[in-house]
């Protein structure tokens, strides 16, 4: 459905509505009913207390006034604001063609309560006085006078007496008549309908619009206005009650105190129906509101309530009324600025257009209801505005709906073109799996192909690397190497004739994997046999470390890799056991020497007395090796390590450091060297929470014993050092099975 269609829709309904309450407003001619007695002419008023009674009207009827006023409010008019009871009173006598039967006084409305009385005798009442006031609110009043109370004599005066309690806009109508039950009791039942029970058909579609559209909204949240049109109803609901509450046993029942039935029928809820229709004239028209219009409008509303609660009486209430009107208005002109500004805006002129459409039905009958006012205000009309209301949200369930079966078929649409999509693409990803299926049978063979030959490698690389764990003459040497990965950058070895120790290094190769691993097995070599001849020629530990940077630079070409390392040298023992040791460094971290004789811990730094920097291997930059040299005696102990140790963290991010090393060498100083190693990385280990490291691992425990003291290792199987390749192999091919 177009926006043409919607506007003709629209223009159909507000013409059915006008035709609609055009004969509603029209009563049936009840026969005989134009020989009823009319009364309101006759009405007399004087103004008396709580406890007056019939007697002392009798007493006073030189008192009472003609009431002129003959409109709906006139008690008001006459009495003042404020509570007043009055008494007013008529005659009549009963024409030939009524006499001889009963009668009944039909008054349209009558406000707040009363009590009639009939040639001096009580008839009935309605509504409740005083402390428990109850009003009659909108229903017809009608008293039933039997026979035998009339005066049907020819020319006999009647005298009706009624007790009125006034309050707020009070009044009685001047178009109350006498007639016979046969016809008096349908014409009331007329006016009852058209006051009171015609109302009780708008709150049945109200309360069915509410339900739709608020499930609507819990379904769609994104239609805020559902939610809004949905609260609008529902507050209407209440708004309409008082027009038919005297149908209801609750409020006749009295419990409820008239004020604050007023307050939240009335009052509240007129104000949330107008805030809840601006807030749909905003979600209707997909606009957003700026801040200060919801603080304004938040605002205005809650000033409205507190007005309202804060009346003690319900005189105050009517006198506050202006003002609580002028604050409704104020809110529904944000509603009317808005249609205003969206309709010079091109894109949401037509949602501007629409809305207004919409309202066209209250429009119309609110100023139909104004013109009829205006026009005669003697007698109570039928608001048939509330029912341009009921219109109006018609016309807005059309358009909800229709926005509505929009956005389903446009979903729907999306559905059906999104299930195709789905199913091509379905068929793109089986084609796309098939392939990938045999690209990962042909990764699955290559990558069993790769770990075979990085298990080769590792099994290589370890076997190219002396015992861990080794005893030379005055020496008890511990190693403990654990590579991040398969293979190492961690290059580790021991330099001896026979029993005899003439030195150990331990490098770090940067990077990590199998490019690491290559420079450490290219790299060994060289070292070994460029210390060895250094050693035989007696040349300075900064000498060969010099030496070997620039093989290693020519050998491994353009590899960018480049290595720190420790390189020891150890003298032979003098003749109380000690031995002399030359240390040169490459850039790595310094070594911790125990001194038995100090009982302390410290790093070794150079004692060359000059600057040391640089690496192997780095091209293009200069460098100088650092060297100490020191002494070491019995129960002497030296660790040296690569940086994965120091630098590994904790699950706070806290780096190991060399303190806990230092700590444990101390206590464990007399253990063997396989020990504080042991004690060493269990410290790691509880340190890092089994944390999985970062980076390769090479720790050596150098402890200087007794020379004298010395006994050969026990020969060892192959086997039992190394698994052999084939077995670790096998473990990497799939089973038979």
């Amino acid at each position: 459905m177009n926006f043409k269609s919607q506007k003709l829709k629209i223009q159909k309904i507000s013409l059915f509505l006008i035709l609609s309450l055009f004969f509603t407003s029209c009563g049936p001619k009840i026969p005989g009913a134009e020989k009823k007695i009319e009364v309101g002419d006759t009405f007399y008023y004087w103004e008396s207390t709580a406890e007056s009674n019939p007697g002392d009207v009798m007493k006073n009827l030189d008192k009472f006034k003609k009431l002129e006023d003959k409109t709906v409010n006139n008690l008001r008019n006459v009495l003042g604001k404020g509570e007043h009871y009055v008494w007013v009173k008529f005659d009549f006598t009963i024409p030939d063609y009524f006499r001889g039967q009963p009668l009944m006084l039909v008054i349209p409305h009558m406000k707040v309560a009363e009590q009639l009385w009939l040639n001096g005798i009580f008839i009935s009442q309605a509504g409740n006085f005083p402390p428990r006031t109850q009003s009659t609110l909108f229903k017809s009043h009608f008293f039933s006078f039997p026979i035998n109370l009339l005066n049907n004599e020819p020319g006999a005066k009647n005298t009706v007496l009624i007790k009125i309690f006034c309050m707020g806009k009070s009044g009685i109508s001047s178009h109350s008549f006498i007639l016979p039950p046969q016809y008096a009791f349908a014409m009331q039942e007329i006016i009852n309908f058209h006051h009171t029970r015609i109302y009780m058909f708008l709150v049945g579609t109200l309360i069915f619009t509410f339900v739709l559209y608020i499930c609507l909204f819990f379904s769609l949240p994104k239609f805020k206005e559902f939610r809004d049109f949905a609260l609008m109803n529902l507050f209407t609901i209440f708004f309409l009650i008082p027009f038919f509450a005297t149908e209801l046993p609750i409020y006749n029942s009295g419990i409820i105190p008239f004020l604050l039935f007023t307050k939240f029928t009335y009052c509240i809820p007129a104000f949330f129906t107008i805030a809840f229709a601006t807030h749909f004239a905003f979600n209707f028209m997909h606009t957003k509101q700026p801040l200060w219009v919801k603080i304004t409008r938040s605002s205005i509303l809650l000033l409205q309530v507190i007005i309202t609660l804060a009346m003690k009486t319900y005189d105050g209430l009517v006198d506050m009324m202006p003002v609580l009107f002028s604050l409704l208005i104020a809110q529904g002109m944000f509603a009317v600025v808005l249609v205003i500004i969206n309709f010079k805006k091109k894109e949401k002129r037509k949602l501007s257009i629409l809305f207004s459409l919409g309202f066209i039905p209250l429009v119309l009958t609110v100023a139909l209801d104004i013109t009829r006012r205006l026009h005669d205000h003697t007698q109570t009309y039928t608001f048939i505005s509330l029912f341009g209301w009921l219109f109006s949200i018609i016309a807005f369930i059309i358009v909800l709906s229709v926005r509505f079966a929009k956005t389903y078929a446009s979903n729907e649409r999306l559905t059906n073109h999104l299930q195709d999509e789905v199913e091509k693409q379905t068929r793109e990803i089986k084609s796309a799996n098939n392939e990938l299926s045999v690209l990962n049978e042909q990764l699955e063979r290559e990558k069993l192909i790769a770990d075979m030959d990085l298990q080769m490698a590792s099994i290589v690389q370890q076997r190219f690397f002396p015992r861990p764990n080794k005893h030379f003459r005055g020496w008890e040497i511990s190693v403990y190497y654990s590579p991040q990965s398969k293979v190492s950058g961690d290059l580790y070895d021991y330099y001896n004739y026979n029993e005899i120790l003439n030195g150990l290094s331990l490098f770090d190769v940067s990077g990590h994997g199998i490019s690491a691993s290559l420079i450490t097995m290219l790299s060994k070599s060289i070292i070994s046999h460029t210390f060895q001849k250094g050693y035989r020629n007696k040349e300075s530990m900064e000498a060969i470390l010099s030496r070997i940077n620039n093989t290693i630079l020519y050998e491994k070409g353009n590899i960018e890799n480049y290595m720190t390392g420790i390189l020891c040298r150890f003298g032979p023992p003098s003749k109380d056991g000690r031995c002399h040791v030359e240390i040169g460094n490459a850039g790595h971290p310094y070594p911790l020497l125990y001194s038995a004789g100090n009982d302390a811990v410290t790093p070794i730094r150079g004692t060359d007395g000059k600057k040391h920097y640089g690496a192997i291997g780095m091209k293009g930059i200069a460098v100088a090796f650092g060297t100490a040299d020191f002494e070491m005696a019995e129960g002497d102990i030296l660790m040296c390590y690569t940086d994965g140790l120091t630098e590994s963290t904790d699950r706070k991010l806290d780096q190991y450091g060399t303190d806990r090393i230092k700590r444990v060498i101390a206590e464990n100083n007399s253990k063997s060297a396989a020990e504080i190693l042991r004690r060493i990385t269990e410290d790691f280990y509880y340190f890092t929470e089994n944390k999985p490291v970062e980076d390769d691992i090479t720790i050596i425990i150098a402890k200087r014993t007794n020379p004298d003291n010395y006994v050969p290792d026990e020969e060892r199987e192959e086997e039992e050092v190394l698994i052999e390749p084939e077995e670790e192999l096998e473990e990497l091919l799939p089973s038979e099975n």
